[in-house]
This record gives C-alpha cells, sequence and structure tokens, in this order.
C-alpha cells in the first residue's frame, strides 16, 4: 500500500491514515507532497483522480478521503481492531469520526 499525503504537521486530513496505518503497523510507503507550492497540484493530480490528498494506493484500487480510507482500512484488516468491536461503542466512534471530519459544525 502507498499513501500520498500532505505534511503532516498541519493537514490533520493526511495525519489521520498516516497515524492509522502506523499504530496498527499496517505496512505502506508513503509520498509526502508539499502544499501551497508552484507545482503542488500538478504532483497530486500524477495519482489523485479528485485533485486532493489523502490518497491510498492499494494495487489498482485508489481511495480518497481520510474517513473513506479508514473504513476501506478496516475492510481489509478486519483484525486489526480499528473500529471498536462492540456495536454501541462502534456506532459512538463513526459518529464522533464523521462529525470531525465535517469540521466539528
Amino acid at each position: 500500500m502507498h499513501l500520498i499525503i500532505a505534511n503532516k504537521l498541519y493537514s490533520s486530513w493526511s495525519l489521520r491514515p498516516w497515524m492509522l496505518m502506523t499504530a496498527k503497523t499496517i505496512a505502506f510507503t508513503e509520498t509526502v507532497i508539499p502544499l501551497n507550492q508552484p507545482d503542488t497540484k500538478q504532483k497530486i493530480m500524477q495519482h489523485s483522480p479528485t485533485g486532493k490528498v489523502p490518497l491510498l494506493i492499494d494495487g489498482d484500487i485508489r481511495v480518497w478521503e481520510s474517513l473513506a480510507i479508514v473504513e476501506y482500512l478496516a475492510e481489509q484488516f478486519p483484525n486489526a481492531g480499528i473500529w471498536p468491536s462492540n456495536k454501541a461503542a462502534r456506532a459512538h466512534a463513526r459518529a464522533a469520526s464523521s462529525e470531525m471530519h465535517a469540521g466539528f459544525q
């Protein structure tokens, strides 16, 4: 698996799948594309169909958006404990993650 991200210091969207994969010891390589550079968009477009990061590449599969990447990884690694096993705790975790992803409106 290969993860395309922006700076981990100020792109929390990029940091989320990177932290998950690191914490769960899911093997991956990464490419960091610095934001706000003259060639940023061009570099991202070489990989991402949306022109945004993060993007997870797994063979021919490309998954973008941090929450979609988390869901994909949960399916690929069901024994990794990405989501809580308890139904109520899992629902709560997904709701909190969705709220965070939406910007805490």
